[in-house]
């Protein structure tokens, strides 16, 4: 039986800074490889325990934010049928033992309607949304109808985002703020980028009570362990999962894998209350 209430990503930081532990946040694209084995996929690691947040990619046909193997996974997942009513039908099966986020281009909400995407939303248990390409600026009918539909809009910001700038767009995001750790598109990296303590260092002071979550480049347990341990709430990670899954990794293995990022999530900290 699937649950349908949409978890707060507010009561699971909490939870996770109580016990001082960073989230993972993992990700994968809707549709990949089909629309019914990416519904297995995403139970999976919901079921691993692993999973603090689930981000579920909604396919666009020109995701620029995405490197090579999130726009293969989507190419995938549009030729097998994915569109974004199966997104919400798929959704609205899975157990929402952790919140779910989506990650999505503006122009699939627009086409689908602002207002009734945000609807959609609620009705099948999102708890917040991602917009990888809408400016702040034109986000004020989007931000309006996150808040009609209790859904958090989550924001993004990047090493190129000035103080003053990071610091109003921050002022917006709920649920978590969203720190792009290197210029570029999304992808596995050897290492992480020079300077990031520096940026989430900044974010972090934007963000105030926000919990701030770091992706891009994040693809191992030590680039987890070192990115929690500068101080980040959450690590996203994306093309690595998405690799194994094009690779055809089976369910056990998805789910060791997702385990030993967890695992590296668990750096102590002081618990701030």
């Amino acid at each position: 039986m699937t649950s349908r209430r949409n978890m707060k990503l507010s009561e699971k930081f909490a939870e996770l800074r109580r016990n001082g532990e960073g989230a993972l946040v993992a990700y994968i694209t809707m549709g990949d490889p089909s629309p019914v084995e990416s519904l297995a996929i995403a139970q999976s690691l919901i079921d691993s325990g692993a999973v603090d947040v689930l981000e579920l990619g909604v396919p666009f046909s020109d995701p620029i934010a995405d490197g090579p193997v999130i726009q293969n996974a989507v190419d995938r997942a549009l030729r097998a049928g994915m569109n974004t009513d199966l997104a919400f039908e798929i959704s609205a099966q899975l157990d929402k033992k952790v919140p779910i986020v989506y990650l999505t281009y503006y122009n699939i909400v627009l086409q689908y309607g602002v207002k009734r995407f945000f609807e959609s939303c609620q009705k099948s248990g999102i708890s917040g949304v991602i917009i990888a390409d809408l400016p702040y600026e034109e986000g004020a009918e989007v931000r309006q109808a996150c808040a009609d539909n209790g859904v958090d809009y989550i924001h993004i910001v990047t090493p190129n985002t000035s103080a003053e700038r990071m610091q109003m767009i921050l002022a917006e995001s709920s649920g978590f703020a969203y720190l792009v750790s290197t210029r570029g598109v999304t992808g596995k990296r050897a290492s992480l980028s020079a300077g990031i303590k520096e940026v989430l260092d900044r974010a972090k002071a934007a963000a105030g009570n926000t919990p701030v979550a770091v992706g891009f480049g994040i693809s191992g347990p030590d680039h987890v362990t070192e990115i929690i341990s500068m101080g980040a709430d959450g690590a996203i990670v994306g093309s690595a999962i998405v690799d194994l899954i094009a690779k055809g990794a089976t369910t056990e293995e998805l789910q060791a894998y997702v385990r030993s990022l967890k695992q590296a999530t668990r750096t102590v900290r002081a618990v701030v209350e």
